[in-house]
């Protein structure tokens, strides 16, 4: 920055002018564009990454760097590639700004008014926050890149929809804890017109039951209070609300639609298994509130047909807790809640937020278990709407390495693993956060090689890319059960880490448990990726995304860097030797060989299948037994997952 930006002299100089402070902010968001390693259709990749300290306001190169990472914007043109007045003048036309907005020569630099900076820095900031979700959806969700690709096309549309902006005027709200049966005995109107609809699958919904009956604690809700005698109106939190009142049956939708059938059919009563029984003493409201099961049965007498997950859904009827563990029901207390319906277990004792209360209780009693709530108690709806606009604007939802870093934070390996990709805090010694890396000569030189391939440090991109390697690697996705040895197939990327991940915190004594094991592990993969990495000649440009010298794609880095590493640790002595004997081999069938081809269809199956190919080839390509170099890894590390990673490859079809 130099002395044009709105002070005449160095001296002068104000950190806090806001012309600064937001050309900072449009510089490290440029830079974060420039990381991605994936795009969405149409939006071509960046050559090449660059750091905020690359975007020079000084001189006019800050334009370069923003038509690089334009696609990102997506702006209804394409900027002009060669920057100067044209460029300007473009840009302000796409951030719909006046021309005065573009300051005359000799002003400041660049040339572009306070308002149009803040204009071009939240349109920066919203493709960052886009890009992020783009390549969640890719990853963590595993959608296809035409889904993902749709999905960053309508979120840019709702931007660019722009809602009005509300005058300030005050707004009063309070913080409060409330506990669950203020939202079940009055509850909340959910479908205010600003909320999406019921968007939960029942996965979700159980989830969130299962967190409540172990008392996890719950993120605030959003309310509006509209008047002394009308519910509130739920701002954020609509899709947890939702999924406990129907838990409980409760929900305002289905206790109508349960009052029409009732009414239709009064004169019709019911044992207490839901039979009809004209000596009954219940009516179908009864039953729904006392058996849901029954009521299930009874539904089908007086309806004629079955209720199904289906017609449920459409009239918000409860739903059952899984039947297996997976959501944390374990235990004495919890064992016993599985599969069941809310009705089933409302007299059961459970420890919840310290405290031995039956289910009922918690739903429908005050209890010490309570939800953390912020009230509107005074704003217009023109106001309420711009509340709930700039909570999902601003919403920033955590990817699955940030989450996996939290989550096994105990285990070595997550730390380590962290640490070695360069993506661990620089003013802590790594021997501070994982003794196992401590004595490793150079090891920063692994987290440079993974930005070199094209892998940023935005959001754990290069601990990710390090932990599929380490999991494809060393993860055996045998289970041993009481029958014997089990062989499963191998699950998404985000899983099989977190699976080995967690065979480690439940084993103690595991192989990769041990400190001095990891640190032949990380030993072993700096090797690797110096050997990898020096050796472009050996890959096909068509591995990395716009050709020589540009970015990696995952599946070809991670499938011959797995292959690399297998090799070193089978033949130590010769590798190098083998490398440039077999050079012109690797390159050729980097190049030609169909195995080699990155397939068009990234599902989970196609993916492995494709890593298994890469990492085999490779291997018989150095000269070396496949199995023999599994074999190595398995003495070295204790573990091995070659074999379930070629249990993956997909059968040829006659």
């Amino acid at each position: 920055m130099t002395d044009q930006i709105e002070h005449e002299h160095e001296d002068d100089f104000d950190e806090e002018d806001p012309r600064v402070l937001v050309l900072e902010s449009i510089a490290e968001g440029l830079a974060t564009l420039s990381e991605a390693s994936d795009t969405p259709d149409g939006v071509p990749p960046v050559s090449s990454i660059f750091s905020s300290s690359d975007v020079d306001f000084a001189s006019d190169s800050w334009m370069n760097k923003l038509a690089e990472v334009q696609g990102w914007l997506s702006l209804s043109e394409d900027l002009p590639p060669t920057g100067g007045e044209s460029f300007l003048q473009a840009l302000i036309v796409e951030l719909d700004l006046e021309p005065t907005d573009l300051l005359a020569s000799g002003g400041a630099n660049p040339p572009l008014s306070l308002r149009a900076l803040e204009r071009l820095n939240e349109r920066v900031e919203a493709a960052g926050r886009l890009q992020g979700d783009f390549i969640e959806e890719l990853e963590a969700k595993g959608t296809s890149r035409g889904t993902a690709t749709q999905s960053w096309v309508d979120a840019w549309g709702e931007i660019d929809a722009g809602e009005e902006v509300v005058t300030p005027e005050p707004v009063t709200a309070k913080a409060a804890v409330w506990a669950i049966y203020h939202f079940t005995k009055k509850p909340p109107n959910l479908t205010p017109s600003y909320q999406r609809g019921d968007v939960w699958g029942n996965g979700d919904r159980q989830a969130l039951m299962e967190s409540i009956l172990r008392g996890v604690p719950l993120p605030s809700v959003i309310l509006l209070r509209t008047g002394p005698s009308t519910p509130h109106e739920v701002v954020d939190g609509k899709q947890r609300l939702t999924a406990i009142l129907r838990f409980v049956g409760k929900h305002p939708v289905a206790k109508q639609k349960v009052a029409e059938v009732t009414a239709r059919h009064s004169d019709k009563k019911f044992n207490d298994k839901g039979r009809l029984d004209e000596d009954g003493d219940k009516n179908l409201t009864d039953l729904f509130n006392d058996d849901y099961p029954a009521f299930r049965r009874a539904w089908k007498a007086l309806e004629g047909y079955a209720l199904n997950s289906t017609l449920e859904n459409e009239y918000y009827f409860p739903f059952r807790l899984r039947t297996t563990g997976d959501g944390g029901l374990v235990g004495p207390y919890l064992e016993p809640l599985r599969g069941k319906y809310y009705t089933q277990i409302k007299g059961r004792e459970i420890n919840v937020a310290n405290q031995q209360i039956v289910v009922e209780a918690l739903f429908e009693d005050p209890v010490d278990y309570t939800v953390p709530v912020i009230e509107y108690t005074q704003a217009s709806q023109a106001q309420i709407h711009e509340v709930f606009r700039l909570y999902n604007k601003q919403g920033v939802h955590l990817n699955a390495e940030e989450i996996r870093n939290a989550v096994y934070h105990e285990v070595e390996l997550t730390r380590a693993t962290l640490a070695a990709a360069g993506d661990a805090d620089p003013n802590i010694d790594v021997a501070q956060i994982a003794i196992s890396l401590a004595g490793i000569h150079d090891l920063g030189r692994l987290g440079e090689a993974l930005t070199d391939y094209g892998f940023g440090g935005t959001r754990y991109k290069r601990t990710k890319v390090l932990a599929w390697v380490i999991s494809v690697l060393v993860h055996d996705s045998k289970e041993v059960t009481k029958e014997g040895i089990k062989e499963k197939d191998l699950a998404s990327t985000s899983r099989n880490i977190d699976q080995l991940l967690i065979a480690i915190q439940k084993n103690k004594s595991h192989p990769l448990a041990d400190s001095s094991t990891l640190t032949k592990l990380f030993s072993l993969l700096l090797q690797a990726v110096e050997l990898h990495s020096s050796h472009d000649e050996l890959w096909s440009d068509q591995f990395k995304d716009g050709g020589k010298g540009a970015k990696w794609q995952e599946l070809q880095l991670v499938g011959s860097l797995v292959g690399i590493s297998m090799a070193l640790a089978a033949s130590p002595d010769d590798i190098e030797d083998r490398i440039e004997a077999n050079a012109d081999a690797i390159r050729t069938a980097s190049e030609e060989s169909a195995d080699w081809q990155r397939p068009e269809k990234t599902q989970t199956k196609t993916q492995w299948d494709y890593i298994a190919k890469i990492t085999k080839s490779l291997l018989e390509l150095l000269g070396l037994d496949p199995d023999q170099a599994a074999e190595a890894i398995r003495l070295q590390f204790g573990t091995s997952g070659y074999a379930s990673l070629q249990r993956m490859r997909i059968k040829p079809k006659i």
